[in-house]
């Protein structure tokens, strides 16, 4: 039996490859094509990236990776150099390298910026695709700002931050080995002065932070659940609740949400309601390029708020 492709080749021939720059190719979990929802397909350069949320068959996972790998070599061999498949089904996460090779050091651009990625150890590879838009506003509002990067991992906003003219970045993430990577990644971009990173966990380093306050950009972007640390819909108002004492009055602020549970209105109205009128609601960050969304209120909600005058 032969399974139709064709919407990830369609989207193949229309995504920006020749740019080298890390994005989004096909957007299944979008919805945009019921049959294709649970698959994925990113550009790593050099490095198509499938992912399944849903358990695939063997010879359909056979028919997809020989299909993706021979359109890439017959449309982009210069460009693409390998193809790597992970299972994201169930607890365990799967990586397995399918075709070619990958670079000993895997390094993507994203406007200029190099970030440090891995698509075969771990489940998460490093680097967000879905929240350039939210990189390129914090390059574009950091100039001589002291920025305060909280649930920072591998610190893309930190690395974005420093290139638009930062004066100061402050990450925090409990995770020690994402902030390595961290300071790897400001490191390859020339960022060796002017950025902190504190392995510690969020909801009990308030005090800390206050110290250093007040912020001119503060971004809160957590996972949806972490074991044992954070849990979105439960934690996310203690979060909040702290805030107001971390502002000036001209204070903005990217607060974010990766939660298909919580709409757009019920994290505006959970902001609202432990902010205490502190801050108020500016814009809600288009999605970047690649992520077409059937329902937006399932998608990344990545809202702009500053201090309320």
């Amino acid at each position: 039996m032969t399974y139709d492709f064709s919407a990830i080749l369609n989207a193949l021939a229309e995504a920006p490859l020749a740019a080298n720059e890390l994005c989004r190719v096909f957007h299944g979990r979008g919805h945009s094509v019921a049959e294709l929802s649970h698959i994925n397909v990113d550009f790593y350069p050099p490095a198509l990236f499938l992912v399944s949320y849903e358990e695939i068959d063997e010879q359909i996972l056979a028919q997809l990776t020989d299909t993706l790998w021979r359109w890439a070599q017959e449309n982009a061999p210069e460009l693409v150099s390998a193809l790597v498949y992970q299972q994201r089904s169930g607890i365990n996460t799967r990586n397995a390298l399918m075709f070619g090779e990958l670079p000993q050091e895997h390094l993507v651009s994203e406007n200029g910026i190099k970030f440090k990625v891995d698509l075969l150890s771990r489940q998460n590879t490093g680097i967000f695709p879905d929240m350039r838009r939210g990189r390129e506003f914090v390059q574009a509002n950091s100039k001589n700002a002291k920025v305060l990067n909280l649930f920072s991992y591998t610190c893309g906003f930190s690395v974005a931050a420093m290139q638009g003219g930062a004066d100061q970045v402050i990450n925090m993430d409990m995770n020690k080995g994402v902030l390595r990577t961290g300071k790897q990644n400001h490191q390859l971009n020339g960022f060796d002065q002017g950025v902190s990173y504190f392995p510690h966990d969020i909801l009990k380093s308030f005090g800390k932070l206050k110290k250093s306050a007040p912020y001119e950009l503060i971004i809160v972007d957590p996972p949806s659940f972490q074991k044992g640390s954070f849990i979105l819909t439960k934690d996310y108002q203690k979060i909040l609740r702290r805030l107001p004492e971390l502002l000036n009055e001209n204070t903005q602020l990217l607060l974010c949400a990766n939660s298909p549970e919580l709409s757009e209105q019920a994290f505006k109205d959970l902001i609202s309601d432990h902010t205490q009128g502190a801050i108020s609601f500016v814009e809600r960050l288009a999605p970047t390029d690649g992520f077409v969304e059937i329902d937006s209120d399932r998608s990344l909600k990545a809202l702009v708020y500053k201090t309320a005058n």
